[in-house]
């Protein structure tokens, strides 16, 4: 199987298989960390990636959209203990040196099989800006008059209250708002 034009034979002899666990979740069990995903991805890691091109390239892997970012990567690290059992850690890969701690690791470690990491993908700034606006509760604008005074109109010629005051406050009610919440919008 090759990967961005690359032959197989290059493929192979240059790069180390992985599987991408998105939005997956780290479990625990009697040999340590593992991970867990619906659908984990193959992809091919170059023996020579730096952690900015790892983002990138598992960006495209995974065919995420402009919107959604690779926020956070986890790599299940294996070791040895005391006793020569296998177990496994999880590794939060953060710059280059993270990366290729784990190529080196998996070079140690060949025979626990192909790198495991798990993502977690985020949206952009700006989308979940966008969607905190689109979910904020409407308000009505309304102008608070404290120490003020209402002014009512001479029987037979009503129109409505009037409000006088100083310094008037501009504020926002949220739909549906009581009286004990208003209480606190007041004070």
């Amino acid at each position: 199987m090759s990967f961005l034009g690359e032959t197989s034979s290059q493929t192979i002899a240059n790069s180390r298989l992985a599987f991408i666990f998105p939005n997956g979740s780290i479990t625990h069990n009697q040999t340590g960390v593992y991970f867990q995903s619906p659908t984990p991805t193959p992809m091919r890691i170059p023996n020579d990636y730096s952690f900015d091109t790892l983002k990138r390239r598992m960006h495209n892997t995974l065919q995420l959209t402009n919107d959604q970012l690779v926020d956070e990567i986890y790599y299940r690290q294996p070791f040895i203990d005391a006793g020569q059992q296998y177990f496994f850690q999880s590794l939060q890969l953060k710059n280059d040196d993270d990366v290729y701690t784990m190529l080196m690791c998996n070079e140690q470690y060949s025979c626990v099989g192909p790198i495991e990491l798990l993502c977690i993908i985020i949206r952009t700034l700006d989308v979940i800006l966008n969607l905190l606006q689109s979910t904020i509760t409407p308000t009505h604008h309304a102008i608070m008059y404290y120490n003020g005074k209402c002014n009512i109109p001479r029987q037979g010629g009503f129109l409505g209250y009037s409000f006088t005051g100083t310094n008037p406050i501009r504020s926002g009610i949220p739909s549906g708002c009581g009286m004990d919440k208003l209480n606190d919008l007041i004070k």
